[in-house]
């Protein structure tokens, strides 16, 4: 298991990060309880309760990786520097193409959910390749299929999720 760097965060974030994991963490004590109710009724093929009540188990679980994920990443300090680092929303330009610009977040994947865009890993090819960089820079990095590619980066900022 790989663990994210910190990603940037406010103090306000972070409260409301912990009272929805908190929330979310009474809500599965209340479904778990219900899984095992309906689980008790038997017949577990013709059971749509005890199977909508595993499904919003499943749910939950999801939900609370992402909040653990986030929270766990959570309150880095911007770098001095000003380069992009893991919280940073990064603008590039893939292969000196100007129509293939994209945007992202580098930072733990269980954060899309939270962030509403892409993320990109900092463990990831790309994102080991845009760590460190500025407005500007080219770099070019392996694919796993073995190919190399260049990004440039064209803007980046740190995002206060």
């Amino acid at each position: 298991m790989t663990t994210a760097a910190p990603v940037p965060t406010t103090p306000l974030t972070r409260d409301v990060l912990e009272r929805q994991l908190a929330a979310e963490i009474r809500d599965r004590a209340v479904v778990s309880a219900e899984v095992l109710d309906h689980r008790a009724a038997g017949d577990l093929d013709n059971n749509d309760a005890y199977h909508r009540a595993l499904e919003r188990l499943e749910s939950l679980d999801r939900r609370l990786a992402q909040l653990y994920a986030a929270l766990s990443t959570a309150d880095a300090e911007p770098s001095a520097d000003g380069t992009v680092q893991v919280g940073s929303v990064v603008t590039v330009v893939f292969d000196h193409d100007p129509a293939d610009v994209t945007t992202f977040l580098v930072g733990a994947p269980e954060q899309y959910a939270l962030v509403g865009m892409d993320v990109c890993s900092p463990d990831s090819p790309l994102g080991r390749a845009v760590l460190g960089a500025d407005v500007g820079d080219v770099r070019t990095y392996l694919l796993p299929n073995g190919q190399k590619s260049t990004v440039a980066v064209k803007d980046h900022r740190i995002e206060l999720l």
